[in-house]
């Protein structure tokens, strides 16, 4: 089992960081208000924040979302289950996954219920190396997670795809 380094976990909770910024950023920009999720919503519900916005009949309505820093367009990791083998962020309270994907300008938001669907769909129920989880179905040595890596593309197949761009 792999130990993940101080300065390795340093950096990850810096780019997480930066991630939530541009995301309340963005979210200001276009009047959308945001509140933090309780410690309780985050780590058992995967909602990272409450996000308020108008809908088409101009009423307020509140979404859970769940951040996700870091991403490439290549590389979109997507959890099934958990370290401990639960069920994954997928299947989370959180109506919407925001994907941080800088080459886009912004994130790559989608209703999570249609990712989960959509990845159902779409990924190999075949166990594969790190290298090879495009697509199929990776778990780390000593872990209980299910993850697959989806592209961009994938992403942009999913009817509720949107880009939220940096502000």
């Amino acid at each position: 089992m792999s130990v993940v380094s101080h300065h390795r976990r340093t950096y990850s909770n810096q780019q997480g960081n930066e991630s939530v910024r541009r995301f309340l950023d963005a979210c200001n920009a276009i009047g959308y208000e945001t509140r933090k999720a309780s410690k309780e919503e985050d780590i058992y519900d995967h909602i990272d924040y409450w996000v308020k916005r108008r809908n088409y009949k101009n009423e307020k309505i509140e979404s859970g979302v769940d951040i996700k820093g870091c991403n490439h367009p290549e590389c979109i990791w997507v959890e099934f289950k958990n370290v401990n083998g639960n069920k994954g962020w997928m299947y989370g309270k959180a109506d919407f996954i925001a994907f941080d994907i800088p080459e886009i300008g912004g994130f790559a938001v989608v209703l999570r219920s249609q990712l989960a669907e959509y990845a159902e769909l779409v990924v190999e129920e075949t166990f594969v190396s790190k290298e090879e989880a495009t697509r199929k179905l990776y778990q780390r040595a000593g872990r209980q997670d299910v993850i697959s890596r989806l592209h961009l593309e994938d992403l942009q197949k999913i009817k509720s795809y949107k880009v939220l761009r940096y502000a």
